[in-house]
């Protein structure tokens, strides 16, 4: 046999497993010629980053009178450099600005500050930070607004570039960064000290002055500027992301946060739902959306707005939550009476004769006929009711009308499906689309999947496929997804997980491992919003006096700058992805999330902010950055929302292995 053939024996063989193509993956890359970066001096002493004869970009930055430099580049492997600048002050400097740029020779075709800006933002209808520059001038950001420290990155002709710096060790050290990207050349910058220019965007939609930190250098005084830059080629579909978002997980320095043990935090899930959530109202018995302070140092159920079957409500979750605690411990008579009065409210008052489901019980109590059911409250509330159809099974009792209402949803949501293969952001009750774009259609996905899992009618499996085809083709051509935070309308993390989870159903059924790579592009995506450290606050910072760590916390939106658990939604999907890949990653980012969602959960005597938190709550936001913070407010909010427990509860009765995520 020819050598040719030979080889083409050996792929096609790799190619019938999910194992053979990841080291076909590997086979080519090994064999595939890599670029030699390497520096050099040229124009005025510049230094020059080049490939191949070709110059990347050139390093440069001030050098303010008064002020010696020294400069040291320590290469880290191939292609990812670690840059150290020392300013020392030859005299008294009164107030000290520097800042170190890379200029990358080529304009930008896409570029992003993680978490803060994807080639500008331009799409949505918020008010957030727009474009890279403001009444022409260019924007910087505190490096506290972004999950891998002042982290910038943009793809060129050729070259794909990203840049960050170490974590600052105090106030002293904060700095900022910055992306400039004009018609022949992408300027990546960090600079000290700490800066939001021209103005602070401070809120949802609302901006304040700028400020700029003034800190005098006296004689002697030495300041460091780090810059970590690697460079990859540029890929299709955004896949030049990858390496940096590879390099930067790699670098960071992992601490293991210490929490609760995961039964106990599964007892304190149930005791919330409970004691504190559980409200019985008119014809509604089931969970409030979460507690708030009462004005007397206590907590009150909010009183608007406040029983919903998903997103921040989580009904149908909890519930499940409840049976599954039944099971597990038959005595507990309480969690399946809860849990079924619940599903029971849910599923008699709320379906409409249409398929479709009213995804706020104040509609029903308000006798009100208007309103959106959008995409994400109906996907979870499809995956949860097929899910309560066989606990309560499991539990000895039928409630088919579970599976009814499920299919119901799913029906409706099929038949609106466009030819191109998108579905919707949300549907009015007469069963009127509300508006299609956003990637929050995607919700329905997984669902959808689900349908066919357990009826076998290929109907679901193909409007599934078409969906998922349509949203992941969106996040390929875009790098980035949108609209499933439902109070944003903005780039997002949200909208983007039931692609990770679709990907990994699509794999199991289909055994293509085309999806687990698509799996594979949405979890770096969501890496984009991870923080990847642990970020030092003042000794008097609510952060500092209640040990709460950034590490493992997700940013929700460009609209919204604040981090929450969110991610632990996505922790099983995680841990699977590591086991289907060999990738451990991903299973270092699982538990980097669950332990960083898993902190401050009040075992009845936490006392946070002057007061004390019912057992088994948790806040929803912690401000990181200066989005929604200030002197006068405080960095740990005080709204005792639903959802972070029930995501927690359900990763745990997802994994059904507790010590899994105890590991360090």
């Amino acid at each position: 046999m020819k050598k040719a053939d030979l080889l083409q024996t050996f792929v096609n063989s790799l190619w019938r497993t999910t194992a053979g193509v990841m080291a076909l993956l590997c086979l080519f890359s090994a064999c595939a010629p890599e670029e030699a970066f390497y520096w050099q001096t040229k124009e005025g002493d510049a230094y020059l980053l080049s490939a191949d004869r070709t110059v990347v970009g050139r390093l440069e930055g001030n050098v303010p009178e008064g002020v010696d430099i020294s400069d040291e580049i320590i290469r880290l492997d191939s292609s990812t450099f670690k840059i150290v600048r020392r300013y020392t002050a030859i005299r008294a400097i009164d107030s000290a600005s520097l800042f170190l740029d890379f200029r990358h020779h080529s304009r930008s075709h896409f570029w992003m500050i993680p978490a803060v800006s994807y080639n500008g933002n331009h799409w949505g209808r918020g008010k957030e930070p727009k474009g890279a520059m403001e009444n022409g001038r260019w924007r910087t950001f505190s490096f506290r607004r972004t999950p891998v420290p002042g982290a910038t990155f943009s793809e060129g002709d050729r070259f794909a570039v990203a840049a960050w710096s170490d974590t600052p060790t105090g106030e002293y050290r904060n700095f900022s960064c910055s992306l400039m990207p004009e018609e022949t050349q992408t300027t990546h910058r960090i600079l000290w000290p700490e800066e939001e220019l021209p103005t602070v965007y401070c809120d949802r939609d609302r901006y304040a002055d700028g400020y700029k930190k003034r800190v005098r250098l006296e004689k002697g005084d030495t300041v460091t500027l780090t810059l970590y830059l690697t460079v990859s080629a540029v890929e299709p579909d955004h896949r030049a992301m990858r390496h940096f978002l590879r390099k930067a997980w790699d670098h960071a320095e992992k601490p293991v946060v210490p929490v609760l043990d995961a039964r106990k935090l599964w007892d304190l899930g149930v005791r919330y739902a409970i004691e504190s959530l559980w409200a019985e109202e008119g014809s509604f018995k089931g969970f409030s959306i979460g507690l708030l302070p009462d004005g007397a140092n206590g907590w009150k159920q909010r009183s608007g707005w406040k029983y919903e079957i998903g997103w921040c409500g989580q009904n149908a979750s909890l519930a499940n939550s409840l049976l599954t605690d039944y099971l597990r411990n038959p005595r507990h008579t309480e969690s399946l009476h809860r849990a079924l009065a619940t599903l029971d409210t849910w599923a008699t008052h709320c379906p409409l004769p249409n398929g479709l489901f009213v995804t706020h019980y104040d509609h029903i109590l308000n006798h009100r006929e208007d309103g959106v059911m959008d995409a994400c409250n109906l996907g979870m509330a499809v995956s949860n009711f097929f899910e309560a159809c066989d606990l309560a099974r499991a539990a000895g009792l039928e409630r088919p009308l579970y599976e009814r209402v499920a299919y119901g949803i799913c029906d409706f949501v099929k038949a609106d499906q466009q030819p191109e293969g998108v579905y919707a952001r949300g549907w009015t009750p007469d069963g009127k689309c509300y508006v299609r774009e956003g990637t929050i259609g995607s919700f329905m996905v997984p669902p959808m999947l689900e349908a066919w899992q357990r009826s076998g009618d290929s109907a679901y499996l193909a409007s599934a496929a078409k969906a998922f085809d349509y949203y992941m083709e969106e996040l390929k051509t875009c790098g980035y997804t949108t609209a499933g935070a439902l109070d944003t309308w903005c780039i997002d993390r949200e909208s983007s997980m039931p692609l990770l989870r679709a990907s990994l159903m699509l794999h199991e059924i289909t055994g293509n491992p085309v999806y687990l790579d698509h799996a594979v592009s949405v979890s770096y995506y969501l890496s984009t919003w991870l923080w990847h450290y642990q970020g030092i606050y003042p000794e008097n910072d609510n952060f500092t006096e209640y040990h709460y760590s950034t590490f493992g916390a997700t940013s929700v939106s460009t609209q919204h700058h604040h981090l929450d658990p969110y991610a632990l939604y996505w922790v099983s999907d995680w841990i699977r992805l590591a086991g289907l890949t060999g990738d451990r990653q991903w299973k270092e980012k699982a538990l980097a999330v669950w332990r960083n969602g898993c902190q401050l959960v009040s075992d009845g005597t936490l006392e946070i902010n002057g007061r004390i938190r019912p057992a088994g709550s948790q806040n929803e936001a912690c401000f990181e950055s200066n989005w929604a913070f200030n002197s006068d407010t405080e960095r740990i909010n005080s709204w005792l929302v639903a959802w972070p427990g029930a995501f927690r509860m359900e990763t745990l009765r997802k994994l059904n292995d507790f010590q899994l995520l105890n590991e360090e």
